[in-house]
């Protein structure tokens, strides 16, 4: 029965390790709070190529967009371009960052 509870112990540890790791790194979502960023508009997703962020509305948090099949956001070029062309480039984080709950 003991072995019941550790195995549950174990379990909730697990479950909370793998949450954290999925839900605290950081995604680039720009908080679109100064008007270089809305004048910039396209951030890239941190983490998917396919994606990125568009700032419309000063204020107002990024919303996420997709490149079309068989194509990836190009930071530099600030558009989708297809595979062939895409290359990496560092990581930038954006001028602000969105505020969740007072945060």
């Amino acid at each position: 029965m003991n072995y019941l509870y550790l195995l549950a112990l174990c379990l909730a540890f697990i479950s909370c390790c793998t949450a954290q790791e999925v839900y605290g790194r950081y995604n680039g979502q720009p908080g679109c709070r100064t008007e270089d960023e809305i004048t910039v508009g396209k951030y890239p997703h941190f983490h998917n190529k396919k994606a990125y962020w568009v700032c419309e509305t000063l204020g107002v948090p990024a919303r996420m967009a997709y490149c079309p099949i068989e194509t990836a956001f190009l930071n530099d070029a600030r558009t989708c371009v297809p595979w062939a062309e895409y290359y990496w480039s560092p990581t930038v984080m954006p001028p602000s960052q969105p505020s969740y709950g007072g945060i």
